[in-house]
């Protein structure tokens, strides 16, 4: 929770114009027993975000890794070079600044993280090396996105969306990245993880009753499972959207006509919002 006077200098104004726009309804503000205003982080990122204000001390809002984005290293319109180096201050620091700057979670995720996830991949194949930096780049990754996690506001209790990788599917990173996404769009996230039998995915939809499920498939599928995800995709009821996506997301969309695919994380996006709305 940050006081006026706080926010006001981190965006390099004055704590009376803080509390005007307070005042106005352009920013939402609490107050304390003692009647002292108070703007949650979340709220003060969105007001960042609507209105392109320029950070003039990141470090009041405990962000100093966005002006350390700007001082460190090599090619810094791509977030590839940080990963590489295992810069992960610097990596935290570009995707904040790019989100703070008005790029959407499904824009990074869709972009700068799939191209870096990709480049790294592709180094896998050149060694041990390659191996070793494709791990540590992925870990960095993932702290970079789970920092920015901490910034968005928290949806309300419904509705929910729940999701995972398939069994056997051992990657993080995209069903992190579709948690995040449907988050920003206003729904409660349930995010199971990679290697999550259908089972699961049946006791966990029982228990919470989503509005949206997702199935992040990143690693080949053998037929059988891929047509036990499908099938128990197109067995949910009515008032539940199933959706597939990932780079081995082909054969569960191709088991059953009712499965609906996503390519992108701003397909993603654009089904939660619409159950939002």
């Amino acid at each position: 929770m940050l006081s006026p006077r706080e926010l006001g200098l981190a965006l390099g104004v004055s704590e009376s114009s803080l509390k005007r726009w307070i005042d106005a309804g352009k920013i939402i503000a609490t107050r304390t027993d003692g009647g002292h205003r108070r703007i949650a982080l979340p709220e003060a990122v969105r007001f960042i975000r609507e209105t392109n204000a320029p950070l003039a001390h990141p470090e009041v809002l405990d962000m100093p890794e966005v002006a350390v984005a700007h001082e460190r290293g090599v090619r810094t319109d791509r977030l590839l070079p940080y990963l590489e180096r295992g810069d992960a201050a610097g990596a935290r620091g570009w995707l904040l600044a790019r989100y703070l700057a008005g790029a959407e979670l499904s824009e990074l995720c869709d972009g700068a993280v799939r191209e870096a996830m990709h480049a790294l991949g592709e180094r896998w194949l050149h060694g041990e090396e390659g191996v070793f930096v494709e791990h540590r780049g992925t870990d960095v990754c993932l702290q970079a996105l789970a920092y920015l996690r901490g910034t968005l506001a928290e949806p309300p209790a419904e509705p929910i969306a729940l999701g995972g990788g398939p069994e056997d599917d051992p990657y993080l990173l995209p069903s992190f990245m579709a948690s995040m996404v449907v988050t920003a769009a206003g729904l409660r996230a349930i995010n199971l993880g990679p290697d999550t039998p259908v089972s699961a995915l049946q006791q966990a939809f029982l228990a919470h009753q989503p509005r949206l499920v997702w199935i992040s498939a990143s690693t080949k599928l053998a037929p059988a499972r891929a047509r036990e995800i499908a099938h128990w995709i197109a067995a949910l009821p009515p008032t539940t959207i199933g959706v597939v996506g990932g780079r081995e997301s082909d054969r569960i969309a191709a088991a059953h006509p009712a499965v609906r695919h996503v390519m992108t994380m701003a397909e993603l996006a654009t089904i939660a919002s619409g159950i939002v709305s």
